[in-house]
């Protein structure tokens, strides 16, 4: 199973509207999966539906510190230790309180204890879930949990899971949609893949950031491509980032224009080719030329 990443370096650059279009229609011609690796904040779901059961699974991608309060002599020693303020004295118990938001699980104050009164122990950290969209292919959607650490973690089981059904169920492809920016779950999104799209807009902002994710790709030594979304608002800036394109020799798959179509596909939870057809060419453009791209045509 090939495996494709859709990136941007800044958010609302429309990736996840573009991912849901593609995946309808690269459904008509291949069998594919779509991993929603924007586990701080997945929304293909709300895109795609869901038909049937979801089944979820915990993962545990981070440690913190326990207190094991009746084995505390009440030496402070953790308190002084903790580089994180994640452990304050409480002079009402005598004891150290320890605050699990700021706890990075390093070890340090388990370490120091000389009465072993701190366990570090594994913690639920987000989930993965798995199920049928509307349109008939599966979905894995990772999810953080609030306050917690280890998205990049989380990323790597979801990536797990995609390529275990892709390889029982002997499916084609995979689409992936990180988060936005370059941060953990982006590299962890991207690293090994076989192909990158990376979605711009033409904004000053975004050619900065398409930059920066053109350097990540390209860092992993991942072959890429870019789309050009709402290319019409800005001529200028729009001509400046296939200039950009030229230069690196970065071929550009498609130039999608501005369209309500898709703000009213938000609200109506569909991808926009559905909620207008007309987009459908367009998509077919890209979609094909992506299958040519890895091979698959």
């Amino acid at each position: 199973m090939k495996e494709v990443c859709i990136l941007s370096g800044k958010g609302g650059a429309g990736k996840s509207s573009i991912v849901a279009s593609m995946a309808v229609l690269l459904a008509d011609r291949l069998e594919i999966i779509v991993g929603d690796c924007d586990v701080d904040a997945p929304n293909l779901a709300l895109i795609l539906g869901s038909s049937g059961d979801v089944e979820c699974e915990t993962i545990r991608a981070s440690e913190k510190a326990f207190l094991v309060a009746e084995r505390c002599k009440s030496r402070k020693k953790c308190v002084r230790v903790c580089r994180f303020n994640a452990i304050k004295w409480s002079a009402r118990n005598s004891k150290p309180e320890i605050n699990e938001f700021l706890c990075e699980g390093c070890g340090a104050c388990e370490y120091i204890c000389p009465d072993r009164a701190i366990d570090i122990k594994e913690v639920d950290t987000g989930k993965i879930c798995y199920f049928r969209s509307d349109y008939g292919f599966g979905v894995v959607s990772g999810h953080l949990k609030i306050g917690e650490r280890g998205s990049g973690k989380i990323v790597d089981s979801l990536r797990r899971k995609v390529s275990e059904i892709g390889r029982v169920e002997g499916l084609d492809l995979a689409l992936l949609d990180s988060a936005a920016g370059i941060g953990c779950p982006v590299v962890s999104s991207v690293k090994g893949c076989d192909r990158a799209i990376i979605i711009t807009e033409p904004t000053k902002a975004a050619i900065n950031d398409s930059k920066r994710a053109i350097e990540l790709v390209r860092h992993f030594g991942i072959p890429h491509s870019i789309i050009i979304n709402k290319y019409d608002l800005n001529h200028e800036i729009a001509a400046d980032i296939e200039d950009l394109a030229d230069r690196n020799e970065i071929p550009i798959m498609g130039r999608i224009p501005y369209d309500l179509a898709f703000t009213d596909a938000l609200v109506n939870g569909l991808p926009a080719v559905i909620c207008n057809p007309h987009l459908k060419k367009l998509f077919r453009g890209i979609v094909e030329e992506l299958m040519l791209n890895m091979g698959l045509d």
